[in-house]
């Protein structure tokens, strides 16, 4: 029997994990023949890329015993991509326990049976059934739905699927972190903590994010153009009234006691439209100061206004559009402005 078909028997230290029989990693004897086409992990892969995958998963068990638990699975992992024999998968899988990788482990030992035990051998089968027993009571699960075309479904960082669909995963019983996401759409993120041998359930429906603004876009912008007109209308009250009072500063000039100085009671006698004319400059020029007032809040209202009622992403049906008063009293002019949360 020649050095390459001798059985390479490696004990693996699992921990915690490890079942009461010693666990062996898989050697390359007669169970990793490069030979048989017909066999299905063979199909498709050139005899000599099978015999490079050998060599490299030699290498890995030769490490593994020294032991280089990191180095070993190096090689595996490179002998798998070049060929997917499930002993690769199981000698992987006790070097990931070796390293604290249970759920990586998990995932490679339910690929190495799944050809049954003629390529593993009865004994490396059966001590990979034990195993997943064994794994399957330390760590949980987790199934995760997602009903939305195209969100991305992480687990502690780590893509997943793309939705829609469902996914059940194995994850070691510690908390962990879900999260569905995807662009114009309310991002959901949970938080679960599984305890082992449990099954968390999570449903992740993901709501859309509308263009929104609190009002209508013509409404700040006609606040502001009332306040544009009042203000406008005010300078016309000014004017009139600055046009009042200089006919009434002529018609004062042209009195006879205008040197001297008159009092209402002459004014009133020697030209009674005098006094009519004083009333109305007076009534004009207040108005006019109180709609300079009155447009300048308004201006400034609806300037503020226009900038909160720039469209934004709400998610929809959640909006709140605030509530906008005009307040008038003998003595200010404002706006109220009311938001809900």
């Amino acid at each position: 029997m020649t050095p390459s078909h001798t059985a390479i028997v490696l004990a693996a230290l699992i921990g915690s994990l490890a079942p009461s029989r010693a666990v062996h990693a898989q050697s390359a004897g007669a169970a990793v023949a490069i030979d048989g086409d017909d066999k299905p992990w063979n199909r498709g892969v050139p005899v000599a890329l099978r015999q490079e995958a050998r060599e490299l998963f030699l290498e890995g068990n030769r490490l593994f015993y020294i032991p280089l638990y990191t180095r070993a699975a190096e090689k595996y992992l490179a002998a798998l991509d070049r060929w997917k024999h499930p002993a690769f998968y199981f000698n992987l899988a006790l070097t990931q326990l070796s390293l604290g990788q249970e759920v990586a482990a998990h995932d490679n030992l339910k690929r190495a049976v799944q050809q049954g035990p003629e390529p593993l051998g009865a004994m490396q089968f059966e001590e990979a059934e034990q195993q997943l027993v064994t794994l399957e009571h330390g760590l949980g699960r987790i199934r995760i739905r997602c009903d939305t075309p195209g969100a991305e479904i992480t687990l502690d960082g780590a893509a997943l699927f793309t939705a829609p669909g469902s996914r059940e995963v194995w994850v070691k019983a510690a908390a962990h972190e879900i999260i569905a996401k995807k662009s114009e759409y309310v991002t959901q993120a949970r938080r679960v903590t599984i305890a082992a041998g449990n099954v968390a359930q999570l449903d992740l429906p993901l709501r859309k994010l509308i263009e929104d603004r609190p009002w209508a876009a013509w409404k700040p912008w006609a606040v502001v153009g009332a306040g544009v007109a009042i203000a406008g209308a005010s300078g016309v009250l000014h004017a009139l009234s600055a046009r009042n009072f200089s006919a009434y500063d002529d018609g004062f000039r042209k009195l006879s006691c205008a040197s001297m100085g008159c009092s209402d009671e002459a004014v009133r006698t020697m030209n009674p439209h005098l006094p009519v004319l004083l009333s109305r400059a007076q009534l004009e020029q207040r108005l006019a100061v109180g709609g300079y007032v009155a447009g300048g809040v308004l201006i400034a209202t609806g300037a503020a206004l226009v900038y909160f009622n720039r469209p934004h992403l709400v998610e929809q049906g959640s909006a709140n559009a605030p509530a906008v008063a005009l307040v008038v009293s003998a003595d200010a002019v404002g706006v109220l402005v009311t938001v809900r949360h």
